[in-house]
């Protein structure tokens, strides 16, 4: 019970709050963008222009073919960001390992057993996945990096299926965390359609602003809202473990 607190609860919180301090920090010290295709250039980080991957570059506008616009630099963002990312893959494996141990400890249904079981391989995949964003930089091997954060959100999608029905047929856990995660493969779907279905952005493509700031916007939206979703979660096998101390 004890390692299934640590990973399920503490390195969760944990891994979150570093990730969001390191990516602040890596946001603050970004030298910047120019995107000539939509005549854009800053001197920082944009919430609205630059996506997360952007903190994660070896250097600042590798897409850009003019010669004239500098190529800055960007090693202190990366090493943060994609180091926490990287924390953040491996929390998400180690979470959902233990995911599928804590529903036997506890004696749960044997439906909620065994939807935690099958849960289990698709957590440890979208945790692979999203540590690959961050071993690969976009402007390292952009179609690998492509490939990673794309199968992780569609592997997070049916992975937030199986882990709502788990909790659905749980006797201990209550169904309010369902909702949760309901609601959240809503936005998930609406983003997954922008991402594959919606304007495309990056190198050799034509694109607008508006379709640069729908994807930007939408990417952060949807990082937010699993953050939140998954910290709910979080929230509740605290209350489980909590209650199953005062029990003993």
């Amino acid at each position: 019970m004890k390692k299934a607190k640590l990973y399920l609860v503490q390195l969760p919180i944990i891994s979150i709050t570093i990730f969001f301090i390191c990516c602040v920090i890596a946001a603050l010290i970004y030298p910047g963008s120019h995107k000539e295709l939509i005549n854009y250039q800053s001197d920082y980080y944009s919430f609205t222009h630059n996506f997360l991957s952007d903190l994660g570059s070896l250097k600042t506008n590798t897409d850009e073919t003019n010669p004239a616009i500098i190529q800055e630099d960007n090693t202190p963002s990366m090493l943060l960001f994609n180091g926490s990312l990287i924390l953040i893959g491996g929390t998400l494996m180690l979470f959902y390992f233990y995911f599928k141990k804590v529903f036997p400890l506890i004696k749960d249904t044997s439906k909620s057993i065994f939807y935690s079981r099958i849960t289990m391989p698709l957590g440890l995949l979208a945790g692979f996945f999203y540590a690959g964003v961050g071993f690969v930089p976009h402007d390292l091997h952009f179609e690998a990096h492509v490939f990673f954060a794309n199968n992780a959100f569609l592997t997070l999608f049916f992975l937030c299926i199986l882990h709502g029905l788990t909790i659905y047929h749980s006797s201990v856990l209550s169904n309010g965390y369902v909702l949760g995660y309901v609601a959240f493969c809503f936005v998930l779907f609406v983003y997954l359609r922008i991402i594959f279905f919606g304007p495309q952005i990056g190198p050799g493509i034509i694109y607008s602003e508006e379709d640069l700031m729908l994807q930007v916007i939408a990417q952060k939206s949807i990082v937010l809202t699993f953050m939140a979703a998954f910290l709910h979660q979080v929230y509740g096998f605290n209350l489980l473990f909590t209650n199953k101390r005062k029990s003993h």
